[in-house]
């Protein structure tokens, strides 16, 4: 009986040990990039939340790791992944903070299937993904895959 006694503190210390050690590499390395559920209403949430059925039959899936846009009710994408946004270039003009260039991140955003995704939603994604603040009101310059120049105030 005393073996069992001693064998489970060396199992309970043992589990102290490896959770310590586990709440110092989540402080070292920070924490682990959050995929985001992009829905029709405009919101974006964290996929920490639980959605209805029916709101999480029209959200679609953001992953930050991959920049991968896909439904979230699907278990398995087929085809090919396209440009997400039909922009080249997006830059969010803001006197306070000075320009804050997107348009690296649009050019790698793949979706499956694609979707229309409005701009100040696409702002949000970003602002969320990145965690980066964005002021409230705004002006957004694009550039589209056509070529053509327009801005746009929020």
């Amino acid at each position: 009986m005393n073996y069992a006694a001693l064998a489970n503190q060396v199992y309970e210390f043992a589990q102290k040990q490896v959770q310590n050690a586990v709440s110092a590499l989540r402080t070292w390395l920070g924490p682990a990039p959050q995929n985001f559920f992009i829905l029709a209403d405009g919101r974006i949430l964290p996929t920490t939340f639980t959605l209805p059925p029916d709101v999480f039959d029209d959200a679609f899936l953001f992953n930050p790791l991959t920049n991968r846009i896909t439904k979230a009710s699907a278990t398995l994408t087929e085809g090919r992944f396209r440009p997400a946004v039909p922009y080249l270039s997006v830059v969010i003009k803001q006197p306070i903070l000075g320009d804050i260039d997107m348009s690296e991140w649009v050019g790698e955003l793949r979706a499956n299937p694609v979707t229309n995704i409005p701009l100040k939603q696409l702002i949000t994604l970003w602002s969320m993904a990145n965690n980066k603040y964005i002021p409230l009101s705004y002006t957004v310059d694009t550039i589209n895959a056509g070529g053509d120049y327009e801005s746009r105030t929020f």
